[in-house]
């Protein structure tokens, strides 16, 4: 009997280490052992996966449990069949194998195929399929289309075309999927599809917002709370920004907001992708080399308070000695109330000086119509309310 006890304790304690020691993200291994960046953005991996031998292309894919990770980039070392150009862009991957991570390696399933593009790649929810996009692939729809390969017994199988109809005769990069059994697809529109069992459905036309338009792939949380995409604006800090803008409790996208010069640069920086714990916000930055770059995401949770910032009250007394940016309008709507910060230039007042003044409240619809319910200081200044 003690010796049958024993023999149970020892089970349970042996399992309840091995149940400890499976959340591999929580690892110090995790993420090549690196130590993680903070609010300011630093290169991913340097020599490892940001490496100055190739250029890095598309979004970095890490699977759900943390011990892969897979990105492309394009290299000189394999030329394409067209003579017009020097390289292409293929998958590369390492893996956390017998207590340490691989060395970077070609994967498996695009070396038959070297003399076309392969890349974007990106992982199903559960793991199991590996989606990425190859042009001229025999067997393709179209020009450029979506492929994937399931994994057997810890390997991955032959590439297999995802179909109509998230595949056509036009291009069709990777998908970006959420625990709401939805798939998004952007390349200068954006489609939603359903995606259960493993096929797509129902394709959908969808716009974040009507002043913006995403050009490269997006990314879309898993709660889908939150949507991270590319755009032009006049005043971007580089040709191509990064903005996130988050849902409404209306279940519409809100206003984008510019992610900031911490995140955009004079170079042009997209294709987002967060970590399957959510902690790093991933996106390629166009350095020299074209390196992949990684920050917390509480860099989001700061945009988000910002989006969602209510009234505050300055003193009017003191509202000289505020030193704020020109020319600002930042407005936050939620079904029928709207919370706004107008900032702009007043005067020439009597002493001959510009001030910058700030203007906080709130207004409230009614009948159609937007009327004031609250605000702190006013001055003559452009409101433009916009849903």
């Amino acid at each position: 009997m003690r010796i049958l006890l024993f023999l149970l304790l020892t089970g349970l304690i042996f399992t309840s280490c091995n149940q400890t020691e499976t959340n591999f993200l929580e690892s110090k291994d995790a993420y090549f052992g690196l130590t993680p960046p903070g609010l300011i953005p630093e290169v991913f991996a340097p020599g490892i996966v940001s490496d100055t031998s190739w250029a890095e292309h598309c979004q970095v894919a890490v699977s759900p449990k943390g011990d892969e990770i897979y990105w492309s980039a394009w290299s000189a070392k394999y030329p394409p069949a067209d003579t017009s150009s020097r390289s292409t862009e293929q998958i590369y991957f390492s893996e956390f194998r017998n207590g340490s991570w691989t060395k970077p390696a070609l994967a498996e399933f695009v070396k038959n195929q070297l003399t076309i593009l392969n890349g974007g790649p990106v992982f199903s929810p559960d793991g199991k399929r590996l989606y990425f996009y190859s042009v001229n692939r025999p067997g393709g729809l179209g020009s450029m289309d979506t492929w994937y390969v399931e994994k057997t017994n810890g390997k991955w199988g032959k590439p297999i075309n995802a179909g109509e109809p998230f595949n056509s005769k036009g291009e069709n990069w990777s998908p970006i999927f959420t625990k709401q059994e939805n798939a998004y697809f952007n390349f200068g529109r954006t489609i939603k599809y359903k995606f259960s069992d493993g096929k797509f459905s129902s394709p959908k036309p969808i716009v974040i917002h009507k002043d913006f338009r995403p050009i490269f792939p997006i990314y879309v949380s898993p709660d889908e709370s939150y949507v991270i995409f590319d755009s032009f604006k006049e005043d971007n800090f580089g040709d191509l920004d990064l903005y996130i803008s988050f849902k409404s409790k209306d279940d519409n996208w809100g206003t984008p907001i510019n992610m900031g010069p911490d995140i955009n640069t004079k170079s042009r920086e997209r294709f987002p992708m967060v970590s399957p714990d959510g902690k790093y916000l991933f996106f390629m930055r166009h350095t020299p080399g074209q390196d992949f770059f990684w920050v917390s995401t509480k860099i989001i949770d700061a945009l988000r308070e910002k989006s969602v910032r209510k009234l505050t009250i300055w003193d009017w007394k003191n509202w000289f000695d505020l030193k704020i940016p020109v020319s600002k309008v930042d407005i936050r709507i939620d079904k029928n109330v709207a919370w706004f910060e107008v900032i702009g230039e007043s005067g020439p007042w009597r002493n001959g000086n510009v001030y910058e003044i700030r203007m906080l409240g709130s207004l409230l619809k009614n009948e159609n119509k937007w009327l004031f319910k609250q605000i702190c200081f006013s001055y003559p200044a452009p409101l433009k309310i916009v849903e």
